[in-house]
């Protein structure tokens, strides 16, 4: 059950509204007491309860056509209505239920049946939207173990024919049809990815968001697939070697030359980035400077030295207290992608 629940009541009559603020308040309740219908709405809006008490009979004007609003604003309708009043004509309670309230209490107001009431309609909310949420989360789940199941088997002989195909045709494959094979290996790891994004949904209430003007679709948790890597080092040949490795891998990257543009990529894109390789010496400066940024500001970006010379006793005291993988030139291939398998582990 909610801490502290939040009532919007609305009647004509400041004696109403003062008696039943002051007796919910003494309750825990958090209340905005209004007496003017006047762009109640807007307030409405502006306090955001939990639910909603108006006065059937406000004069000029009337309550229910009050509630028909609420329940035509999309960021109002879900919250329930319960009307006030001294009239006891059942076609008018019919007409309030049919304009959207889910309960009447009538005057002279008893604050303990009110409070009894208001617990009652938020629990039942709270209870129903526990199950609906079960159960869409049963469906995911039941969805999810599918596609893993249907998907996987013919996944894996794409992959093994492919890989085959690719040993015994050897040094007879052009570059074009290497990159063609590559290009396969890459789409089924991204389709691997969308099977483990699937899998992380049951964990957490998925988010529907539009795909169509009537139709949606779920939101899936970030791809660590379309992550990028950073490289920075001053010698274009070191960056272009390590990005053309990455690349053929599928991966996203970016480059910087220099401390102060790396910087600057970090904090633009600290979302997108989930790697960083950064010579130790980059001209005058020092690479301990953006592990010192990305260390404090941007923990979760993981860190790899290059270097290619003696290493300065702060970046061992760095590399050894905080297991800091480290590239040396000259690197190969095979090193990299080594290097990157263990980071990922």
């Amino acid at each position: 059950m909610r801490n502290k629940i939040r009532v919007y009541i609305l009647d004509d009559s400041i004696t109403v509204t003062t008696f039943v603020s002051k007796s919910l308040s003494s309750l825990g309740y958090v209340v905005y007491a209004d007496n003017d219908p006047n762009k109640c709405i807007k307030r409405i809006k502006e306090f955001l309860p939990d639910i909603i008490i108006l006065d059937i009979d406000l004069n000029e004007f009337n309550g229910i056509d009050i509630c028909r609003d609420i329940q035509e604003d999309e960021q109002l309708k879900e919250i329930p209505v319960i009307f006030l009043s001294h009239l006891t004509d059942t076609s008018t309670v019919a007409e309030g239920l049919e304009a959207g309230a889910v309960d009447y209490i009538y005057k002279p107001i008893d604050i303990n049946q009110l409070d009894s009431r208001i617990r009652i309609i938020l629990k039942m909310i709270d209870d129903m939207k526990d199950s609906v949420k079960l159960a869409k989360m049963n469906i995911i789940k039941a969805s999810v173990i599918t596609m893993h199941h249907e998907l996987n088997q013919p996944l894996s002989v794409i992959l093994l024919s492919t890989e085959t195909l690719e040993k015994r045709m050897g040094n007879k494959l052009t570059d074009k049809e290497k990159k063609l094979i590559e290009r396969i290996k890459n789409s089924l790891n991204k389709i691997n990815d969308i099977l483990k994004r699937f899998a992380i949904l049951h964990e957490n209430d998925p988010e529907l968001i539009p795909y169509s003007s009537d139709s949606k679709m779920i939101k899936l948790p970030p791809s660590e697939t379309s992550k990028k890597i950073l490289i920075i080092d001053d010698e274009d040949e070191v960056r272009e070697s390590i990005i053309d490795v990455l690349n053929e891998e599928g991966i996203d990257t970016i480059q910087s030359e220099n401390i102060k543009d790396a910087i600057k990529l970090i904090e633009k894109g600290k979302e997108k980035i989930s790697i960083i390789f950064c010579d130790i010496r980059i001209k005058n400066e020092s690479g301990s400077e953006v592990f010192h940024l990305v260390r404090k500001d941007y923990p979760e970006i993981k860190f790899v030295f290059i270097t290619g010379y003696s290493i300065p006793a702060e970046v061992k005291r760095i590399i050894r207290e905080f297991k800091i993988p480290l590239l040396k030139k000259p690197f190969s291939r095979r090193s990299i992608l080594s290097l990157l398998k263990k980071m990922n582990q």
